[in-house]
Order: C-alpha cells, then structure tokens, then sequence
C-alpha cells in the first residue's frame, strides 16, 4: 500500500471541496508558533477515497490528525501523521471478510480502549503531546505528563528527531474496559515520510508499554470477538499495509447499552 501524504494546500483544498463540512482545518498557537490539524466528522468512505470529484489522484485517509507546523516566516516546518483512516470488519462492502480473508498477516494487537496520542516536535524543539481532535483536551494534559517520565521522554524524542511517528493509545481514563491503572501504550510507529508503517521490535522500547500482539488468524478472531470481554478487540495489519478493526461484541453491547441510557435521559 502506498501512502498518500497530502500537502497543507492539498489538505485546504479536500476541506474547500467538501462544503458538508466532512473534513475540517483546526488552528492552533503554541509558544508562538501556528499549528494546524485536520480531521473529519461523519465521513463515508468514498468521502475518504475520493474527496475531490475532478481529482482521482487525491485521497483523504491521513486527515484523522494529520498536523503541520509552521515556521515564524510562514513556511511549514514538518507535518506529523498518526494512524491513516482504516474500518471495521463489515462496516462497508469493501472491508468485508471475503476481502480479506487470502490476505497475509503481518502482526495482530490489541484494539486498545483509549485516546489516540501522538507527539510533534516544535521549531525550537519543545514537544507536546497531540490526539487526532487537537492540542487542548484533557487527555493532552495527561499525555504531556509522560514527557516527564525520561524513558517515554527520550524515545518519543529520539523518534521525532528521525522522522519516526510514535503512536499511542492513552488508556484508564472513562473506557468501558476496565484497566487497573493509566497507562500510554505504543501501538504504532510509522515513517513520517512516506507513511509506511515499522515494526516496533526493530527499535529500542525498554521501560515503554507496548501493545500486546497476538499470532491468531483471521477466522480465530471470528471467533474469539463472540466470546471475549473485557477488551475493545484487535488491529489486523496485513502485509500490504492495509488495517481491519474487529471489535468484540461485548464492547459493541456495552457501548450500545450506555448509549440507550443517555437517550433514555
């Protein structure tokens, strides 16, 4: 799978073609610098393949927090990734089992009930911590307070500095998994570059939670997400690069449950 990482003016431009407001452009200002970071609201999925009509060549999988930071002059500094635009087991005709079931692969972790997290690295060097909506929830502050920690410290910045897209799911927090403590865990680590996705065994990640990954097939999950509790469900990554989401019906029920509760209110 090739990445398509889209330029700020690309990612202006989906946002300008799409006056339902499917993708959106967040501003920010931090120690002096501009920010911004794209996201999506109630997007389909041929609004994420092909959010401009007359450009086939253009798609949207990246604005699920893709960042870019600008320099004092105007100029973008550096963009940062998280985890491209990927969909649930059956959730449409094109993520059905069928499609994937000859695929090979490559890992199976944990689909870890918490808030994506990822780190940027500002012109002078000061890291803050990021989730695909922006900069100023809650969970930032808590993310920023692994920074303190010099394990988490060094690696997130020693990943930054190379290019490296650490990403993490802050756990512990209002979830209906039931975790015994908080906890930022690293899921992933993508090229920010080119997307492509590395394998977190190939870097130094002691004293770093990292997801538990798991040797099951794919008709073993079928099977598993029937019967399992206590867990959100798991990440597939195929060898293409693609990412499927199975989800167990537990969290599915328990998320439906709390749902009907706050209609019913």
């Amino acid at each position: 799978m090739d990445f398509y990482i889209p330029t700020y003016e690309q990612c202006l431009e989906i946002v300008d073609n799409n006056p339902k407001m499917y993708f959106y452009e967040r501003k920010y200002i931090i120690d002096s610098y501009r920010l911004s970071i794209f996201g999506y609201r109630h997007s389909q999925h041929n609004n994420f393949m092909l959010p401009i009509i007359y450009n086939p060549d253009i798609n949207a999988l990246e604005l699920k927090g893709i960042s870019y930071v600008f320099n004092d002059d105007g100029s973008v500094y550096n963009h940062y990734l998280m985890l491209h635009k990927f969909w649930e087991l059956n959730q449409y005709e094109h993520c059905t089992y069928d499609c994937f079931k000859d695929k090979k692969i490559k890992n199976i972790t944990t689909k870890e009930d918490g808030f994506l997290i990822t780190y940027i690295m500002l012109p002078s060097g000061d890291i803050v911590s990021q989730t695909k909506k922006g900069y100023d929830m809650l969970q930032n502050i808590l993310a920023n307070d692994y920074l303190a920690k010099v394990n988490y410290y060094v690696f997130i910045k020693e990943c930054l500095l190379n290019n490296i897209q650490p990403i993490f799911e802050l756990v512990g927090e209002k979830t209906y998994v039931k975790y015994t403590k908080s906890n930022l865990i690293l899921t992933k680590l993508r090229c920010n570059k080119t997307g492509k996705y590395l394998d977190i065994k190939d870097y130094d990640t002691k004293d770093i939670s990292v997801v538990q990954e798991y040797n099951y097939t794919l008709d073993e999950l079928l099977e598993l997400k029937i019967t399992s509790t206590d867990i959100e469900g798991w990440v597939v990554h195929f060898e293409d690069d693609t990412l499927l989401k199975v989800k167990t019906d537990w969290w599915i029920n328990e998320k439906k449950k709390k749902h009907e509760a706050v209609q019913i209110f």
